[in-house]
């Protein structure tokens, strides 16, 4: 009877669940997943024991859940309950109030080859993320439905545990199925989070004007500054500073670049350039692509501005603290720590 269960599962839950944020991350979570067929859905939660429940009775394949009025740092436990089978239990964890260290992980272009993106997903796991960043082109081709049900079967065991924030890549486009199964804050093209000590700002560089974006980062991050024990980081696609595969995005470094510097933004992360690589500070900011999740590997280009750089499938692990951020780039093929960084705030 176990292995019939297991299969009727399978049949049922097309997609998830996995989770994200589009509010505060201290105290609401999303969870998120799609069926093969119309259902209605009851979501058990609590810390320790299933004790709250949230139900649907609308008949669909599309399925999310926000839970809202949730401790800080508290680990909860959920299982969904479908007609006829259910979830095995899982475990979220909402975002401390004040946290003397967090740890997540930055990766990205995670399209096209599955194997090496499930390689990938598999070495993140090992580094225990609260919660995964990725720079763009999550699939090869956004309008293809099936891409997306690969790309979150590829993921699912690190993402019904660890919310996944993304930003848009050029690969993403058409947008609709983005928009359609991502929950994100703010209007989900571009947004900004926190968590924990760190103040998170994603943009989206396939916007054809930047100028509402470049007003709202500016604004966002003249927010945050004001609380300093805050480090800032913005992500986006397109790299402004990189040598080899696409090079700089010359538009996108004229629109962002100044005001990330007037901000003191100690790091930037893009994808686009399927490598690993970093620069030295540039004008106060160091910029780090990783876009080494799945797609074809590009050899990085050299320049005196450039750190380091390497064509591998990996990911960038980040520790925060109230004095560092310490980052590590791990290659996914035989975990060695291929690059690292301590960055320390202004004045230190």
């Amino acid at each position: 009877m176990p292995p019939l269960i297991f299969l009727l599962l399978v049949a049922q839950m097309r997609i998830g669940p996995y989770l994200s944020w589009d509010d505060s991350t201290t105290t609401t979570i999303r969870i998120n997943w799609r069926t093969y067929s119309a259902d209605s859905s009851v979501l058990a939660y609590g810390v320790d024991s299933l004790t709250d429940t949230l139900k649907d009775n609308s008949m669909t394949t599309i399925h999310s859940f926000r839970l809202t009025g949730l401790t800080p740092g508290t680990s909860y436990n959920y299982q969904i309950l479908c007609s006829g089978y259910s979830t095995p239990v899982y475990t979220f964890r909402t975002a401390p109030e004040g946290a003397d260290s967090i740890v997540f992980v930055v990766y990205g272009d995670t399209r096209s080859d599955s194997a090496a993106h499930q390689m990938v997903v598999n070495a993140i796991m090992e580094s225990n993320p609260q919660f995964v960043i990725n720079t763009g082109d999550l699939v090869y081709n956004g309008g293809s439905l099936g891409e997306w049900y690969t790309f979150f079967n590829v993921e699912k065991e690190l993402l019904h545990e660890a919310p996944l924030m993304p930003c848009l890549g050029n690969h993403d486009y058409p947008p609709d199925n983005y928009f359609s199964l991502f929950y994100l804050p703010e209007n989900e093209e571009y947004y900004s989070f926190e968590y924990g000590n760190v103040f998170f700002v994603a943009l989206n560089t396939e916007a054809w004007d930047y100028s509402a974006q470049r007003t709202y980062l500016d604004e966002k991050l003249s927010e945050a500054e004001q609380d300093p024990s805050k480090w800032l980081i913005v992500y986006f696609h397109r790299p402004p500073y990189s040598m080899g595969g696409h090079g700089s995005d010359l538009d996108v470094r004229s629109a962002f670049c100044d005001v990330l510097e007037q901000h003191h933004v100690p790091v930037v992360f893009n994808g686009h350039n399927h490598f690993y690589q970093r620069t030295e500070p540039i004008n106060g900011v160091t910029y780090i692509v990783s876009g080494g999740g799945g797609a074809p590997l590009y050899q990085p280009g050299s320049a005196s501005w450039i750190a380091y750089g390497e064509g591998c499938y990996h990911y960038v692990r980040i520790v925060a603290t109230a004095t560092e951020l310490s980052m590590k780039a791990i290659r996914a093929t035989d975990g060695a720590v291929i690059d690292s960084l301590v960055i320390y705030p202004t004045g230190v």
